[in-house]
């Protein structure tokens, strides 16, 4: 993991690009972002895509995989080259409300040159992808939580999404994302993958873990989170797209 990603994740402080330090909240936790990276290797994409970028660093995360993807040393520069990576971020806000703090970031780590942003919701950008022809090896959903929102976003993703890609959704114990899951397992031809942490996060990791969920579900979140945190689950799904698929117009099931 690159060293501006590892700063931010041990200070929980990044800067903007006015150069103001700013406090990380919200941020995909470090097991998640790794998990991420694994997600990129796995299906050795070249173009990503995710929605919600914030203090970006999942957008970092994603971006150093993409660029470091390669079999040996050698020819990953001149791989690069023929075929560079792109990884697409649909974020509304991140040039008012968070002062472009990612893009600070991905400049300081050198990734800016990986990095397309679309500052708009999402419902308005991923059209505008879909228009353009953009077929992605991978997509992250971790934009608005609703269920209404979580599912457009799926439902443009999909259709820009190759088959033998990967399909992933964050914050996975929330009624509503499962609601969406339970739609991608029903309406299309997906296969769920199993994820789990590739580190072990020690005791006390754990406890600040399950101390923030329980603070969160205070304040409103599901509960689900603080099962989440007590079993240290990953909060991220992972579905491999088996095909291109669409049912007839008449087809409903429950889910």
């Amino acid at each position: 993991m690159n060293t501006v990603l590892e700063d931010i994740y041990r200070t929980s402080k990044c800067v903007d690009l006015a150069g103001k330090e700013r406090k990380v909240t919200g941020a995909v936790p470090r097991e998640d972002a790794l998990i991420l990276q694994e997600m990129v290797r796995f299906v050795k994409a070249k173009t990503t895509l995710e929605t919600g970028v914030a203090f970006g660093l999942s957008t970092l995360a994603i971006c150093e995989a993409l660029t470091t993807l390669g079999t040996v040393p050698g020819a990953q520069s001149a791989a690069i080259r023929d075929s560079p990576p792109k990884h697409y971020g649909v974020d509304p806000e991140q040039n008012t409300v968070h002062g472009g703090a990612a893009l600070a970031s991905l400049k300081r780590a050198g990734l800016d040159s990986v990095f397309e942003l679309l500052e708009g919701p999402s419902h308005l950008m991923l059209p505008k992808l879909l228009e353009r022809g953009v077929t992605l090896d991978l997509a992250f959903i971790d934009g608005w939580h609703t269920f209404d929102y979580t599912l457009l976003d799926f439902f443009y993703l999909d259709k820009m999404l190759r088959p033998g890609g990967v399909m992933l959704l964050h914050d996975r114990s929330w009624p509503s994302k499962q609601k969406v899951i339970r739609f991608i397992m029903t309406h299309r031809r997906y296969k769920e993958l199993p994820v789990r942490s590739s580190t072990s996060p020690g005791f006390f990791k754990w406890l600040r873990r399950v101390v923030a969920a329980k603070w969160h579900w205070l304040r409103g979140a599901p509960f689900g989170v603080v099962t989440s945190a007590i079993t240290n689950r990953p909060e991220v799904a992972a579905f491999l797209k088996l095909e291109s698929f669409e049912p007839d117009h008449r087809f409903f099931r429950n889910f």
